[in-house]
């Protein structure tokens, strides 16, 4: 490659956490002299989204309200998605694509593809309904499928979710796991309030918040909430009561509630990495989690564990947080430190050498087809 910049055709969507991460990889790879070309899509993104795009050096935002394929009767707008993808594919002519999503790679592409299994329905219902996916779903299901194994690499942001995408999508690519990172200076000399947070989509059955609406009453220290309530596939709201509802948060408003609040507590049962109880963690909340795979392979003993279909565990492992302060500053000092794991630099380095591996391997085998290139 030379001198010249790395060129990245990257998709990203704007409902939720994949924004975050796609952000903090671009940002990540600034200083591996990589140029982003961002595609978003879901919904259009809001000025808070496009502002935040705008501050980075090395990135160009290309903005999009199309579904995403997870949504309600997505197929029109995935097949224009599809054809604006290839449209700046043909324009900028990547060094390589980076897919957050599914549906839209083209055999015809010269450069390597890396997809990025983030979640998928059929994961999501697995471990939230305890059965597979509907037969509605099939569509769907088969480009997921369809899509992973045409990429040259799967990338997982934990073992646990990786396993299951391949048992469930047979996926015959080369996989890898790079964790995400994310990189916040919280104040250490703030003084905690007696608040627990919980952070997510009310309206995501998996996140499991309604789990909280029965033990918040019992509880001597307030319940809040942060996020949105309107599924943007279906437009409906969802409530919750015995809680304090914040609505959705900038990232300013977010990041001053974590260093009040003293708990964070994520009772969900399905959850691919967690940027929200990363921040919490970093932020020097003690962690009250879920006791899924995903979260225990992050947080190890850093966490206190329980069982989301259980209230009185639920109640029990939040209170033990509550009544012995001892024993809750320990666990924010183990889990701050572990935070420390899953940070920018690393999570940088790893996709600028994954990528930069990917194309000279594709250049290579070009080189070994036609010797005179």
């Amino acid at each position: 490659m030379g001198d010249s910049r790395m060129k990245v055709l990257m998709t990203t969507d704007t409902v939720g956490g994949v924004w975050t991460y796609s952000v903090e990889l671009c940002r990540a790879l600034i200083e591996h002299g990589v140029e982003v070309h961002l595609a978003a899509m879901g919904a259009w993104p809001s000025k808070a989204q496009q502002e935040e795009a705008s501050r980075l050096p090395n990135v160009i935002l290309y903005k999009s309200d199309y579904k995403l394929e997870w949504m309600q009767d997505p197929w029109e707008d995935v097949e224009k998605a599809h054809k604006w993808i290839t449209s700046i594919y043909q324009t900028i002519h990547p060094d390589l694509v980076h897919f957050n999503n599914y549906a839209h790679i083209e055999n015809f592409w010269s450069c390597p593809v890396v997809t990025v299994f983030h979640s998928c329905v059929q994961t999501w219902w697995q471990a939230v309904k305890g059965t597979e996916a509907p037969a509605s779903w099939s569509r769907y299901t088969g480009i997921v499928k369809d899509s992973l194994n045409a990429s040259d690499v799967v990338v997982s942001p934990t073992e646990s979710l990786l396993k299951n995408a391949i048992r469930i999508h047979d996926i015959s690519s080369h996989t890898e796991v790079i964790h995400n990172g994310r990189d916040i200076n919280f104040s250490e000399d703030r003084e905690k309030e007696n608040i627990i947070l919980c952070m997510g989509r009310i309206w995501d059955e998996a996140k499991n918040l309604k789990a909280l609406s029965g033990i918040a009453k019992n509880l001597p220290w307030p319940v809040y909430i942060a996020g949105s309530n309107v599924n943007p596939g279906t437009g409906e709201k969802v409530e919750i009561e015995n809680v304090h509802f914040l609505g959705e948060l900038s990232s300013e408003e977010a990041k001053n509630l974590m260093e009040r609040a003293a708990i964070f507590a994520s009772p969900t049962k399905y959850e691919p990495f967690g940027l929200a109880i990363l921040e919490a963690a970093k932020a020097g909340c003690a962690l009250a989690l879920s006791n899924i795979d995903t979260l225990i392979e992050l947080w190890g003993t850093t966490a206190a564990f329980f069982n989301p279909e259980n209230p009185e565990e639920t109640e029990k492992k939040i209170l033990e947080l509550i009544e012995d302060e001892e024993h809750r500053n320990r666990m924010v000092q183990k889990s701050r430190e572990k935070s420390k794991d899953y940070n920018l630099e690393k999570m940088g380095a790893e996709y600028a050498s994954l990528y930069k591996r990917l194309i000279v391997s594709r250049k290579t085998d070009l080189n070994r087809l036609s010797p005179s290139l």
